[in-house]
């Protein structure tokens, strides 16, 4: 069974779009109707959004190891009573015509130092769509555990990068997501890994593609 919304953006009337900030982010304040769902229009209102591009996140999974490999890095937008160093999954935006694949790689040499040889496709999501407009795309990467340094740090310097590496056994990260774990992409690339792990183990283990 599929699901269609009700309406489409041909159903949005923006009467003004004016950016707010413009810097690492686009902030954008915009002042719109919407159909209702009893046909009629709604009243003018003005909305905030952030704007970014889309961004590919990958969880590395060695399935001959049977080891995933998760990054820790800081974040500044956590609460004071949590700490800002997070684990989570390689993540990078797109840069213009640049490919998922291309992203996922590049992501994966630089946060994490190893080199993928084969992505799965997991599903996409936006993160806050009463605020934020972008894609999160999901994938496995195959990687080879064997070759991950754990002692050296990763990162780019010029993005204020300072990666620690984290390789874990398949059974020792699903109990982190009770409570250690709470990066949102994080916790739905392993949940959709619980679900499709043996599928995508035998399909990765029985293959040369």
């Amino acid at each position: 069974m599929k699901f269609k919304p009700t309406y489409q953006q041909s159903d949005v009337e923006v009467k003004k779009d004016e950016v707010v900030y413009d810097g690492f982010f686009k902030m954008h304040k915009r002042e719109l109707r919407h159909r209702k769902f009893n046909g009629e229009w709604s009243e003018y209102m003005t909305r905030e959004m952030m704007v970014r591009s889309d961004a590919i996140c990958v969880l590395l999974f060695d399935p001959n190891l049977d080891k995933l490999l998760l990054i820790e890095q800081f974040r500044p937008c956590l609460p004071e009573h949590e700490s800002p160093w997070l684990l989570e999954v390689v993540a990078g935006m797109v840069e213009e015509g640049e490919s998922d694949e291309e992203v996922a790689r590049r992501e994966a040499l630089e946060e994490a130092g190893v080199e993928i040889k084969r992505l799965e496709y997991m599903f996409r999501f936006v993160p806050s769509p009463g605020g934020l407009v972008e894609h999160l795309r999901m994938y496995a990467g195959e990687i080879d555990a064997s070759t991950v340094d754990l002692s050296a740090t990763q990162g780019l310097d010029e993005e204020n990068e300072d990666i620690k590496l984290h390789l874990f056994d398949v059974e020792d990260v699903m109990p982190l997501l009770e409570q250690e774990i709470v990066n949102a992409s994080a916790i739905m690339a392993l949940q959709w890994f619980a679900l499709n792990a043996y599928k995508l183990k035998q399909k990765w283990l029985n293959s040369d593609d």
